[in-house]
């Protein structure tokens, strides 16, 4: 049984100019990891930034004592669909800058929401689509394989994709492909949206590299009776990735600051 859980924050939540007061508020509560949305870090052409990332690297490690468990929004400000061959094949030529990027931060994970560039397009055949974005999605492992990483995918609820809406439409994709670049990013707040169980998903958890502590719609994270539930079905099966609180920037730092003192009295 593991004794801890290592936490993370997911950096979309405060600004720039808050950075120092939130990683001192993680490093307080034992947090050791920050989830970087890279565009958050570098606007343009994060990809591209491979020196000033290795040095942010170093800079977090050394000062804060942060690893980069994970990156998110990595398709900020792309457009095109995984169902769309030229289109898809793009995409997979941006995403493997981004493994290139994430391995170069130590970084295991990437998580894969891109809600609008996976929505089946109006009039494509459900078959179809499951079979383009069965050849995507492992196309997509293989290339996260030879970096060292993997790409973990979420569930996203109907208000943002018609798309790998239940975590469990996730857990069969992922399952099915069985490919050792893919994984699943365990999203709290798609799981209470979708009415989903925790429970129900215990035989698959050895699948997942990664959690989001969410709420729905990503409203700032309080207290909930999963929470608990989770950390109790983490230790049992001795889960060795990161929980991260996800949530959208409130405005201020105050509900971020409360949202890491929660988590770290339920996750400790």
């Amino acid at each position: 049984m593991a004794d801890t859980i290592r936490l993370a924050v997911s950096n979309i939540a405060w600004t720039k100019a808050e950075d120092e007061t939130v990683y001192a508020a993680m490093q307080a509560a034992g947090f050791t990891g920050l989830e970087l949305a890279p565009t958050r870090i570098f606007p343009d052409r994060p990809y591209e930034q491979l020196t000033p990332a290795m040095l942010f690297g170093g800079y977090l490690k050394n000062r804060w004592g942060f690893a980069v468990p994970s990156l998110q929004s990595i398709w900020y400000g792309q457009t095109g669909s995984i169902f769309d061959p030229e289109e898809g094949s793009r995409l997979l030529d941006y995403t493997e800058q981004a493994f290139q990027f994430a391995h170069l931060l130590h970084c295991p994970s990437l998580v894969f929401g891109c809600p609008k560039n996976r929505s089946v397009p109006a009039g494509l055949d459900p078959a179809e689509a499951a079979a383009r974005a069965d050849e995507f999605f492992d196309k997509a492992g293989r290339l996260a394989a030879r970096y060292g990483v993997v790409l973990a995918l979420e569930a996203n609820a109907p208000r943002y994709t018609n798309f790998l809406n239940r975590t469990a439409d996730v857990f069969a994709l992922v399952k099915r492909l069985n490919n050792p670049g893919l994984a699943v990013n365990l999203d709290l707040g798609a799981l209470i949206e979708n009415g989903e169980r925790l429970r129900d998903f215990i035989p698959d958890l050895g699948w997942v590299s990664h959690i989001h502590i969410s709420e729905p719609g990503l409203a700032p994270v309080t207290r909930r009776p999963e929470h608990t539930e989770l950390a109790l079905l983490l230790k049992a099966v001795g889960y060795k990735g990161f929980v991260s609180i996800e949530m959208a920037n409130p405005g201020a730092a105050a509900p971020v600051l409360g949202a890491i003192r929660t988590v770290a009295e339920v996750f400790a």
